[in-house]
């Protein structure tokens, strides 16, 4: 392309503000049974953006209303708990900077201990006494989920593939609390999803390769520091292959493109130090492609409505991009951990594990 497509950074902020004109934000986010990682998607956004976010404790109680008396998060407010809603609320938490050694007022069984009686505000921290905080409760959950073969369970319904993973041991570093699990038997079950013919990693073994699973394993390797266990090399090359005519990636072999995977895709080679593989430049221009440029947002793929969603992974992957080099920094967009899918700066701020670590 001669020209470089224009970055509607304030359009995006316009787009981002409708979604909080209603009485309760959290209500205009994604459906009803989705609506925890919509919240994240916006929070984070917002924060790549440098964009305030308004009726912050609003979206705290919010998610604070999700934890079961289990421990984990649902998606909705008495909605069943999962690993992956529960890895989104957490990161939400962090975002919204809230301590997780607070306890939870909200869960079932203690909601009604606050009032507006001021002598029994007073009294909560004997209540609180041999109550658990929300870091105690939520990894007592996410070990629950725990398989002996290293592999996680989504929910109590026993489903398994490598995002759950990812959301464990994610959550579980973040929480500082990476000495419940073995290493070992993780690494191992990762290992189990690679594809030799294709030089992938599958959702659940013997399944096709896909981009999404890559970033998945990819990043959980590298919090456990099992990342030489792999061919870096052949898994960069076909990531690399993912990249189409068009700049934007496809998750898998003849797919069509789609926003998302700029995130998954560009992350994982930054991880494995290969993004020199692709075309940065076109796949930059792909995602500006793919902006709404009336209204704000961004897309699945160029002249399609924009989500929540795919606003999230088209910021975060310009992100990215923009800041690679950074003497010419270009979009103003705050720096994103290609590992935790958060900015870089919260994760020094909240000094975890490996925010000290120049992995580009």
């Amino acid at each position: 392309m001669c020209n470089e497509i224009e970055f509607v950074h304030e359009k995006h902020i316009k787009y981002l503000n409708s979604y909080t004109t209603a009485s309760n934000a959290e209500e205009l986010i994604f459906n009803e049974t989705l609506k925890m990682c919509g919240v994240f998607y916006f929070i984070c956004s917002c924060k790549i953006l440098s964009h305030k976010i308004d009726k912050k404790e609003e979206f705290i109680e919010f998610i604070l209303r999700c934890q079961n008396l289990d421990g984990g998060f649902g998606n909705n407010i008495k909605h069943d708990s999962h690993i992956v809603s529960t890895h989104y609320a957490i990161l939400s938490l962090l975002l919204l900077n809230y301590s997780f050694d607070n306890f939870n007022i909200y869960l079932e069984n203690e909601k009604n201990i606050l009032s507006n009686d001021s002598s029994n505000i007073n009294n909560c921290n004997d209540y609180f006494k041999n109550k658990k905080t929300i870091r105690e409760k939520t990894c007592d959950y996410i070990m629950t989920l725990s398989n002996d073969d290293g592999s996680f369970k989504g929910d109590i319904w026993g489903e398994v593939d490598t995002r759950f993973v990812y959301s464990a041991v994610s959550c579980l570093s973040i929480l500082n609390k990476l000495n419940l699990i073995s290493t070992e038997k993780i690494s191992s079950y990762l290992l189990s999803n690679y594809d030799l013919n294709q030089n992938g990693f599958s959702w659940i073994s013997g399944n096709e390769p896909h981009a999404a699973s890559v970033f998945c394993c990819i990043a959980t390797l590298f919090l456990i520091q099992k990342l030489y266990l792999i061919d870096e090399k052949k898994l960069a090359d076909w990531l690399s292959l993912r990249q189409t005519s068009n700049g934007g990636f496809n998750g898998r072999a003849e797919k069509l493109t789609d926003t998302c995977y700029s995130w998954w895709i560009f992350s994982s080679l930054i991880i494995l130090k290969k993004y020199k593989w692709i075309n940065k430049n076109a796949l930059k221009n792909y995602i500006l492609l793919c902006q709404d440029l009336d209204n704000g947002g961004i897309s699945d793929n160029p002249d399609c409505l924009p989500d929540i969603c795919h606003t999230f992974f088209g910021l975060a992957a310009l992100s990215l991009i923009d800041n690679l080099n950074k003497l010419e920094k270009k979009l103003s967009l705050k720096e994103m951990h290609p590992v935790y899918a958060i900015p870089l700066n919260i994760v020094k701020k909240r000094n975890l594990l490996y925010h000290d670590i120049d992995i580009l």
